[in-house]
């Protein structure tokens, strides 16, 4: 399979790429110039340079944005490069007759679930009377509740890939992602054993995504098998027949 990798040379791009190469021609997109063979320097926002680029591509991972999420990233930031090249990549996708679109979306689409209980414990670190076997999970067919500019940019994404799953016949996976670090570390923020998401599961969740039979469009979510959850990635994994290795837990400190 020939795979195209968007934002190829961000950590997920390179921890998906080094994985998948193992056993699929990969091709890259990036906006800096990288030593990765087969990746080209190109802006996403210019459909007319990158359309020549998805020819003959069996499945496109979308990874490259404008990341970060804080309040003060506007428009000015995210427009360009979470909306308008997601657009294109899509476009430039569907011309080639791309059959799996894989899009990195984020739990931000819903992340204002997490100011309700039980959820907003669970991501302050206090599980005090909580089981985590019984606590309710924020499914992928809830209403989203983007918790910024950045989750509402996240969002339209997912709703194009359900524009072309629908109505151009194209296989389309929205991955919510949790949190990846350079370090593969889970971090000092109590969220993070809710979100972590290893480098080894996320290799092995995205080679599911690109290669996973009988997808027409699936939102998942994308974090390691953490004990404590808000987020309901259990079904993602049965519907991408992925199992995680890794669990946040096993990593807490006991002192």
């Amino acid at each position: 399979m020939k795979i195209l990798i968007t934002g190829i040379g961000g950590t997920i791009g390179s921890v998906i790429a080094d994985a998948l190469s193992n056993q699929h021609e990969v091709t890259g997109i990036d906006i800096r110039p990288l030593e990765r063979d087969g990746t080209v320097v190109a802006d996403l926002t210019d459909i007319d340079a990158i359309s020549p680029l998805f020819q003959g591509v069996d499945a496109v991972i979308h990874l490259a944005a404008e990341r970060r999420h804080t309040p003060d990233i506007g428009w000015d930031l995210l427009l360009p490069t979470n909306v308008i090249a997601t657009a294109n990549v899509y476009d430039a996708a569907h011309a080639a007759g791309v059959r799996r679109f894989v899009f990195a979306s984020s739990m931000h689409v819903v992340g204002n679930y997490e100011n309700d209980e039980p959820w907003a414990s669970i991501a302050a670190g206090r599980y005090e009377g909580l089981d985590p076997a019984t606590v309710p999970l924020v499914t992928a067919d809830m209403p989203v509740r983007p918790d910024g500019r950045y989750a509402a940019t996240k969002a339209l994404g997912e709703s194009l890939g359900r524009y072309y799953a629908d109505c151009e016949g194209m296989e389309v996976v929205c991955v919510r992602l949790g949190t990846i670090a350079d370090s593969d570390a889970i971090g000092d923020d109590p969220r993070g054993y809710v979100a972590w998401f290893s480098h080894a599961d996320l290799a092995g969740f995205f080679s599911a995504c690109a290669e996973a039979p009988g997808i027409k469009y699936e939102i998942v979510y994308g974090a390691s098998a953490n004990t404590w959850k808000i987020y309901d990635t259990a079904s993602g994994w049965k519907a991408l027949g992925f199992t995680p290795s890794d669990n946040a837990e096993d990593h807490r400190s006991k002192s």
